[in-house]
């Protein structure tokens, strides 16, 4: 039962975790024609968290997946009180002309380059799979209930 409980805890702050990455960077162009912009930071984990890893990367407007790279062997679900975050907010531009929009899906960021200004704004964004699209107009229903379930892939799962 407890499992279930921190199960839907982790599943329920994951969602407004990624609600929240919504949030936008704005990082000023550099001057020097270089394609380096923002600074790293560091941070240390309060003592006596009960925020998870997405937490911490909403506040700083990071996806969860750079904060995962950016610290590999941290606790997702709760990082330690004390343990040090780094915050990977240095990016490297894009090589291509600084306008408009532009979305590079490898390292999953959009880049919004706004008309008469000096600056970049950058989100986080997320990717589904190709071929995989979110169904419109969805409509789901319990079929069935049974106490202490377990959950098996599929072979389609599995060959994916």
């Amino acid at each position: 039962m407890n499992m279930k409980l921190t199960t839907l805890f982790a599943a329920a702050f994951a969602v407004v975790g990624f609600c929240k990455t919504a949030s936008a960077v704005t990082y000023p162009l550099p001057t020097d024609g270089s394609r380096l912009i923002g600074q790293n930071q560091v941070i240390t984990v309060p003592e006596g968290n009960t925020q998870p890893l997405e937490y911490f990367a909403a506040e700083y407007q990071m996806g969860l997946s750079n904060m995962l790279e950016a610290n590999p062997g941290v606790d997702t679900f709760l990082p330690k009180g004390g343990t040090v975050l780094n915050i990977p907010q240095q990016l490297i531009l894009p090589d291509t002309v600084h306008e408009g929009i532009i979305i590079n899906s490898a390292e999953m960021r959009l880049y919004y380059y706004p008309k008469g200004t000096n600056t970049v704004i950058v989100l986080p964004i997320g990717i589904g799979q190709l071929g995989k699209d979110t169904p419109i107009n969805w409509t789901t229903k319990v079929e069935r209930k049974k106490a202490g379930p377990t959950w098996t892939p599929t072979a389609k799962m599995h060959a994916e």
